[in-house]
């Protein structure tokens, strides 16, 4: 028996996500490609890869170095498949190029007319649309994939592709008449008319049906095709629910209108549908630290405005400390999974010293504060940790670090608090003219920080009692 290819395929694209979830991108997407070569229809697979392939070079916009020269060889191999007409041929020069810059608006475009040719329909869409994310006033993509859509019944978006043609010549009365009979179909299409050969093919509703309907129109507003973002996605979704990007379309949505609850309904679909694919997994988790922070964020509010019940205050701490507990959780999974992106280090180190874990804080701190735009911040932290693990010494350190260059128009608040611990640490030591300076580098852009202008009056009393 020949073995099963969407078996073999899904094999693959399991080991392909397991890769991703490592980061280890060039064994990732070989998995991934092995998925796409033996099942070439499967948007999900294609989409997969090619979000991997985007985390491989950090979302950096233009893949390799030195991309276009590199592309030179695939280009050549397109060219030729395509006079050719061997769409095999330029699906995988096109996938090869991708490889090496995923956002090539033109690569996409090879790869949407190749599974086009092949009415592979749903990859080619996906192929155009990501070739118009690079190049949204290109007339060629807006007119093929205005043409697929409009085929396919999604008119709104199809409407956008030709007005898109009109805003670029004016004159292209092909492309304007074509708008007239997109709005027209799109109509037809809410009415039930489009499918009607004849005009008795139209379905006459019996009173039972009148009824029914007039009942619906009232409680609900017409949902059809671009009448509703919403009702549109889920349009979507019935049509492909295989199609991932459909799912967190909906949930972007969701989570730009505040219906988080909502948001994360879809995303636990999609992370199904994905076979838990991390990037999706992720968007989750955002989601629903979102509904833990505005709960944690409701119940302080109550326990401000009634600090008088036990029962509200205790409950604010215990969100408050679940949420963070979360965070860390999530956050420390982010390490993992992006060792060099400091900016979950940061955020996680931040979390450490909220939840009074300056040990751990450290390291990541440390390791932040290489990244320039958050040294400042990541040394004023890091001085912080030393404190509370009594190394004043190294802190000093780390606040001197922290204010060499820095400015109080740019950084204020690390300013400021840099200043802060330093006189601190010098009022401590008995070092009152460092200590006198430090406080008054905070006063002269801030009078009313902290306990400065107490700390630093108390000061000047024991130096005149001293002088006395």
């Amino acid at each position: 028996m020949a073995p099963d290819k969407n078996k073999i395929a899904a094999d693959c694209f399991r080991k392909g996500n397991e890769a991703m979830a490592k980061e280890n991108w060039d064994y990732a997407i070989d998995m991934l490609d092995k998925a796409v070569r033996l099942v070439p229809d499967n948007v999900l697979f294609r989409q997969t890869k090619r979000g991997c392939t985007r985390k491989k070079y950090n979302d950096n916009g233009s893949g390799a170095r030195m991309a276009n020269v590199k592309l030179m060889g695939c280009r050549g191999r397109i060219k030729k498949s395509r006079l050719q007409k061997d769409w095999d041929r330029v699906d995988r020069a096109a996938e090869e190029g991708l490889e090496l810059n995923p956002w090539d608006s033109g690569l996409n475009f090879d790869l949407g007319e190749a599974c086009r040719q092949r009415e592979y329909l749903g990859v080619a869409i996906e192929a155009y649309r990501t070739a118009l994310q690079n190049d949204p006033k290109n007339s060629e993509y807006n007119r093929i994939l205005g043409t697929l859509l409009r085929e396919r019944g999604e008119y709104p978006e199809a409407l956008k592709c030709f007005e898109t043609i009109l805003r670029v010549d004016p004159t292209n009365s092909e492309a304007r008449s074509i708008c007239g009979q997109i709005q027209a179909e799109s109509v037809m299409d809410r009415g039930g008319y489009e499918k009607a050969e004849q005009t008795r093919d139209v379905k006459v509703p019996n009173a039972y049906e009148i009824d029914r309907q007039a009942r619906k129109a009232k409680s609900k507003p017409d949902v059809g095709p671009g009448a509703s973002v919403e009702e549109d996605l889920k349009r979507a979704i019935r049509k492909e629910p295989e199609a991932v990007n459909a799912y967190l379309k909906l949930a972007d949505y969701y989570r730009n209108t505040k219906q988080l609850e909502s948001a994360a309904e879809t995303l636990k679909q999609a992370v199904d549908v994905s076979g838990n694919d991390s990037d999706v997994r992720e968007q989750l988790e955002d989601v629903e630290l979102d509904m833990m922070r505005n709960a944690a964020g409701l119940a302080r509010e109550d326990a401000r405005a009634n600090s008088d019940d036990e029962k509200l205050v205790a409950n604010a701490k215990a969100l408050a400390t679940e949420l963070l507990q979360r965070e860390i959780e999530v956050l420390s999974s982010r390490c993992d999974r992006y060792p060099n992106d400091m900016r979950f280090k940061m955020e996680l180190g931040k979390r450490f010293m909220r939840a009074d874990r300056p040990q751990q804080a450290v390291p990541l701190l440390q390791q932040a504060s290489s990244d320039t735009r958050m040294k400042h911040h990541a040394l004023v932290l890091l001085g912080e940790a030393f404190l509370k693990l009594k190394k004043a010494d190294l802190a000093r350190r780390q606040f001197e670090k922290a204010l060499d260059g820095l400015s109080p128009q740019d950084h204020p608040d690390e300013f400021k608090a840099a200043h802060y611990f330093l006189g601190r640490i010098y009022e401590k030591k008995g070092i009152i003219d460092k200590a006198d300076h430090h406080y008054t580098e905070i006063l002269a852009i801030d009078y009313e920080y902290r306990d400065v202008l107490k700390r630093l009056e108390s000061l000047q009393d024991d130096d005149q009692d001293d002088a006395l």
